[in-house]
């Protein structure tokens, strides 16, 4: 089910799904597959000496959860078509820590006709359990 209509307005802000970072979500997602002998594997998001040793203070999440979480709020504003007709980029500005709450975000920044359709550029963020945001970006979409 989208959530903006073709006459949704510039401005208008979605909220998506929020989502906690969790140990098992960390080790599926940056792991290694598939798991046996060893897994996870070591590295910053799997294990706490690793983040340590590489002068972080916790695990953190991988940037390419976020990117999928940011994905799920583009097919839930534009349908399934997204996926062959929509875009994002993103950049990371802080790292999430397992334990982290981070929830999507969206704000219209522009609308156009596009044929039978109306095209929508969105700025994209995502902001952490204490409002700061963790993930900054831009999309387009179509209804």
């Amino acid at each position: 089910m989208t959530t903006i209509t073709a006459d949704a307005a510039v401005g208008h802000e979605t909220t998506g799904r929020a989502k906690t970072v969790t140990s098992l979500r960390t080790w599926l997602f940056s792991g290694g597959w598939p798991p046996g002998d060893g897994w996870p594997n070591k590295n910053i998001h799997t294990d706490l000496d690793f983040a340590r040793s590489c002068g972080l203070t916790a695990r953190n999440a991988a940037g390419a959860m976020m990117e999928g979480y940011v994905s799920e709020l583009m097919i839930d504003l534009f349908g399934p078509d997204w996926l062959s007709s929509g875009s994002y980029k993103v950049k990371f500005i802080r790292t999430v820590d397992v334990g982290d709450r981070v929830t999507t975000m969206s704000r219209i920044i522009a609308r156009r006709p596009d044929g039978n359709m109306t095209a929508f550029e969105v700025e994209l963020w995502c902001e952490n359990q204490h409002g700061d945001k963790v993930m900054i970006g831009s999309g387009t979409g179509r209804i």
